[in-house]
């Protein structure tokens, strides 16, 4: 279990006097409006705003009182979602590396059934059911393309311990050989077409308007700290030129380069509820300070609950610290993109090992996530020096 906070972006971050964030109504699913990202918020160090994706989420959450990923309770939800790319950019995107678009929309018939016939091999993932937390360090090698993501059926107890002091679990890899409507998570491909022309590798920036906040204004602290153990992974598995033929553009592999992040948006916000039961652990949380998350990293067949929680307890050999990008690392490139396409991998879940997502009941709230991109001239600027 680790620890995850909820801070938004730098115009949504909640203080733990403030316990609802302020929503964003420029990415409202209320007001059913697409977010639209202005130049003001472009890194500095970024020459040109290229392209912005926005991906807008709304999902809801149903929780049983559980110590975080070891029940199977929870439940999110996905009722809209999609991903846009301003038109005047150099960028576009495609879920089957054929037909390259500014606007597409993310549901099941998308990234799943509409793709059997121009993308017969692809393996993504689909939350029917709602997602389910699970817990990921992201990818194991440089040339795998994909997250191990650890699951579990929830804790159990030998029935001597009727005190059920030594809670203990079994995690296993989730699979994602074939394609799956039902999984405890969402990921899918994503192919970007860079066609600026750069004789030189552009880079590739999570804007400072990617964020995961709750609609609900009245939401309450108990589920706040649920939505603050979301995250979101990239893995940039490799890229093809612009004349590539389908079958390339669809199976590039990793050739021992591959590369991930996982972006944690609210890591540095805890309410004073996530604060008072991490106490009960012996874990000092504190409002305005990233805690780290241990996440799996190994699957086991006996995991005492005891021994996933930071501390001297921890189990190492089953658990190991999650490297996140937050808020404060919206200045640096993400991924080197070539003019050509690249395809990547995009994951989104509830991490389990998420310190924010302790003993929380029943309670059902609306989420809102936007994920933008954002691309420099930096193949053009280093040609012209």
């Amino acid at each position: 279990m680790t620890k995850k906070t909820t801070k938004k972006t730098t115009k949504t971050t909640k203080t733990s006097t403030q316990k609802h964030p302020k929503k964003n109504k420029k990415t409202s699913i209320k007001n059913k409006k697409v977010m639209q990202v202005s130049e003001e918020f472009v890194p500095r160090k970024i020459n040109k705003k290229l392209t912005t994706i926005v991906i807008l989420l709304l999902g809801i959450l149903l929780i049983f009182s559980t110590y975080a990923w070891f029940s199977t309770n929870l439940n999110v939800k996905i009722k809209t979602f999609r991903m846009v790319i301003e038109k005047n950019s150099d960028l576009s995107i495609s879920f089957d590396g054929v037909n390259f678009e500014h606007n597409l929309e993310i549901t099941k018939n998308t990234i799943i059934d509409d793709l059997y016939e121009l993308y017969p091999n692809h393996t993504n993932q689909w939350a029917a059911n709602g997602f389910i937390p699970v817990s990921s360090s992201g990818i194991p090698n440089s040339n795998t393309p994909k997250f191990n993501m650890y699951e579990t059926s929830g804790v159990m107890y030998t029935r001597h311990d009727r005190e059920r002091l030594n809670g203990f679990l079994r995690t296993r890899i989730a699979k994602e050989s074939a394609p799956r409507e039902y999984n405890s998570y969402l990921a899918f491909d994503l192919f970007i077409k860079n066609d600026t022309g750069s004789p030189e590798s552009d880079n590739l920036y999570l804007q400072d308007t990617t964020i995961i906040q709750a609609i609900d204004e009245n939401i309450s602290e108990e589920m706040l700290g649920l939505v603050n153990s979301f995250r979101i992974g990239i893995v940039r598995i490799g890229s093809v030129n612009l004349n590539a033929s389908v079958n390339e553009i669809q199976n590039v592999s990793c050739n021992n380069n591959c590369q991930q992040i996982i972006f944690e948006p609210n890591s540095k916000n805890h309410t004073d509820l996530s604060i008072e039961r991490a106490a009960k652990h012996d874990i000092e949380l504190i409002d305005g300070i990233k805690f780290p998350t241990y996440a799996s990293k190994k699957a086991g067949s006996k995991i005492y609950v005891k021994e996933s929680i930071p501390g001297p307890s921890l189990n190492t050999e089953y658990y190991k610290l999650q490297e996140t990008r937050d808020e404060n690392d919206f200045d640096r490139a993400i991924f080197e993109i070539p003019n050509g396409i690249t395809k990547a991998r995009i994951y989104v879940w509830i991490e389990g090992q998420d310190v924010d997502s302790l003993e929380t009941d029943s309670e059902g709230a609306e989420v809102e996530i936007g994920i933008d991109f954002t691309k420099d001239t930096a193949g053009w600027d280093a040609f012209n020096e």
